[in-house]
């Protein structure tokens, strides 16, 4: 059995293969959730997974829910949003994620400090409220919700 890195695992490594075109990439995100007592972190996303080359739009815009599920989870912020239209508000919408350490900003570059081996650790940004935000966690999994 090969041990994953978490270092290295991004958000599209934890999608099983139910869903071969799955990618957090334009994802919606309906809903978090936060136990400090547990230490557990859990979003519900309306990801696509639609295949791109598919000869139909409704095909290709096809999306689907699933739950992310953070364990021992160290960290996670949300920047102050830079949208002054509150009203329009609604799931936020993922348009970039990546591993900590390649984030663009200097948050990041400060929580890297705190990301210990074997610690899964992630940007989020969310272009409809213009900021970024960052998860640091032991452990990851992600479920389709039934449909």
């Amino acid at each position: 059995m090969v041990k994953e890195n978490k270092e290295k695992t991004r958000l599209d490594d934890l999608l099983d293969k139910t869903e071969p075109y799955a990618t957090f990439h334009d994802a919606m995100l309906h809903t978090i959730t936060i136990d400090y007592d547990t230490k557990e972190f859990t979003a519900r996303v309306d990801l696509c997974v639609g295949n791109p080359d598919a000869k139909t739009e409704i095909e290709r815009e096809r999306r689907r829910i699933g739950v992310l599920k953070a364990s021992g989870m160290i960290f996670w912020a949300l920047e102050p949003p830079d949208n002054e239209d509150r009203e329009r508000w609604g799931p936020l919408w993922l348009t970039d994620d990546g591993l900590i350490k390649e984030a663009p900003t200097k948050t990041a570059k400060k929580l890297i400090s705190t990301l210990v081996p074997d610690t899964y650790g992630w940007y989020l940004y969310f272009a409809d409220i213009n900021a970024f935000g960052y998860l640091l966690a032991k452990g990851a999994v992600f479920k389709w919700e039934r449909t």
